[in-house]
């Protein structure tokens, strides 16, 4: 019996298990789950951290991909500051150092930007991204 019980319900958590997408519980998580997956060149990983009604989903999932194809680039978050939070909305303030691997030419820089997150489910994801500084780093400097 115990063994018909197994073979029934084994199927079942297969189902739930891999159906199942991350969730981000809080503004940092998803801004450190998204960086991640972009070291990872993970586009699906990468796009579940995009709120799937944004205007910009599928631009920013094209760009990404073209991303992918033309470099091997480094992301690193040097700081995550929620602004601004609400039940449903948020404003999370990054510093994001990129640099380049592999690849044609590309300037190394550090970013500081704000992400507008928005609530899907449960879930925190990014609506929108403004860029509010770039700073071009010296390809030499061992230090970046």
């Amino acid at each position: 019996m115990k063994k018909i019980l197994l073979m029934l319900f084994l199927p079942l958590f297969v189902i739930i298990s891999c159906s199942s997408k991350p969730e981000y519980k809080t503004p940092e998580a998803v801004v450190k789950a998204s960086t991640k997956y972009l070291n990872e060149e993970n586009i699906e990983s990468f796009m579940t951290t995009i709120l799937t009604r944004s205007p910009y989903y599928h631009d920013i999932e094209t760009n990404t991909k073209k991303t992918f194809e033309m470099y091997d680039l480094k992301y690193k978050i040097e700081n995550i500051k929620v602004l601004e939070q609400s039940k449903g909305e948020a404003k999370v303030e990054f510093t994001q150092v990129t640099t380049k691997i592999k690849g044609p030419d590309f300037k190394n820089n550090k970013t500081t930007g704000v992400h507008i997150l928005q609530k899907e489910g449960d879930s925190w994801k990014i609506y929108s991204t403004e860029m509010v500084d770039v700073v071009f780093l010296d390809q030499k400097d061992p230090h970046n």
